[in-house]
């Protein structure tokens, strides 16, 4: 008896991926591969010293609980430089501590859009738009962006969309009935 390899679509290669390696990273997408493969922006040395400067001081506010002060100095940085990512990235968590999901998701949208090739900022970005994705009820919304932060490699991210996913949970649910009934001598 001859048997011919189907190929497995990237779909199904997904899912073996989240339910036979729930702790690796999982495999990558198109859209995810043209992100990680592009050029970050290229950000003129003297002004990426400075902008990196203004964060640490943006980031000190934010530690003392001066949000607001945070906020304003996030927002001098994206001026001066508005593709700067991270800053982006930096002024949603500040958002987030004031509920002001919003404004929260704008910046994330933006920490996207000019976070190519910048795995970090990536797989920050997504898995804090996702949380607020979750938290707004927007399920399918979450999951793929729970994903995409995984495959950018983020460990949360990783773990949500793993026990999150109806298709990964019935797959697991699938392997373990078949591997008990394989342990017991079941046929």
């Amino acid at each position: 008896m001859t048997t011919t390899k189907t190929p497995i679509s990237a779909g199904d290669a997904k899912i073996l991926d989240m339910v036979f390696n729930p702790e690796g990273t999982m495999l990558p997408d198109k859209e995810t591969e043209i992100m990680l493969r592009s050029e970050p922006t290229v950000i003129e040395p003297e002004l990426l010293k400075k902008l990196k400067s203004l964060e640490a001081e943006a980031v000190l506010l934010a530690e003392k609980d001066d949000i607001d002060g945070a906020i304003a100095k996030f927002t001098e940085i994206i001026d001066l430089c508005p593709t700067y990512a991270s800053a982006y990235n930096n002024r949603a968590q500040a958002y987030r501590i004031q509920d002001n999901t919003e404004a929260a998701i704008k910046d994330l949208d933006k920490a996207i859009e000019h976070g190519n090739g910048q795995t970090a900022i990536l797989k920050q970005a997504y898995t804090q738009r996702a949380i607020i994705k979750k938290l707004k009820g927007d399920k399918d919304g979450a999951q793929v962006d729970f994903e995409r932060g995984a495959r950018f490699g983020n460990p949360v991210a990783k773990a949500i969309s793993v026990q999150d996913n109806p298709i990964s949970q019935l797959c697991g649910a699938m392997v373990m009935e078949m591997l008990n009934k394989e342990l017991k001598g079941d046929k």
